[in-house]
């Protein structure tokens, strides 16, 4: 758990842009084969979105996916950590946060993001 949260990140981040609608999101995260996406707003991320977020903010809520930008669907405020914080220090971030995606920056860059499941998976291989 002393491994820094860098080695198990996903990078480069998915990113989408926030006037980007839902249909393309989800089409990218399919694409991509993963669960959330990092939405940008003027160059910063602002949010995130999750597929938990579609299902519950577009189909159940019987939105038009086509018709529904990023910008309406994101959850913020985006939890982020440093690249060089240790695995339990992002577990413990997530717990505290009740999330299971964190963004990583490394000198204020977005260079990431690591997911619940990968640390407890990359934990449980040793």
């Amino acid at each position: 758990m002393r491994d820094s949260v860098e080695t198990y990140m996903r990078t480069p981040p998915v990113m989408v842009l926030s006037s980007d609608s839902v249909l393309i999101v989800a089409e990218r995260m399919y694409a991509d084969n993963i669960g959330a996406v990092i939405v940008m707003r003027r160059g910063s991320p602002a949010g995130i979105i999750t597929e938990r977020d579609i299902l519950k903010k577009i189909v159940i809520d019987r939105k038009n996916p086509a018709k529904t930008t990023a910008q309406e669907v994101m959850s913020t405020p985006l939890v982020w950590i440093e690249s060089n914080e240790t695995v339990a220090d992002a577990l413990e971030l997530m717990r505290e946060n009740n999330v299971r995606r964190l963004a990583v920056i490394r000198n204020g860059r977005l260079v990431g993001m690591v997911t619940e499941r990968r640390l407890t998976l990359s934990y449980e291989k040793r």
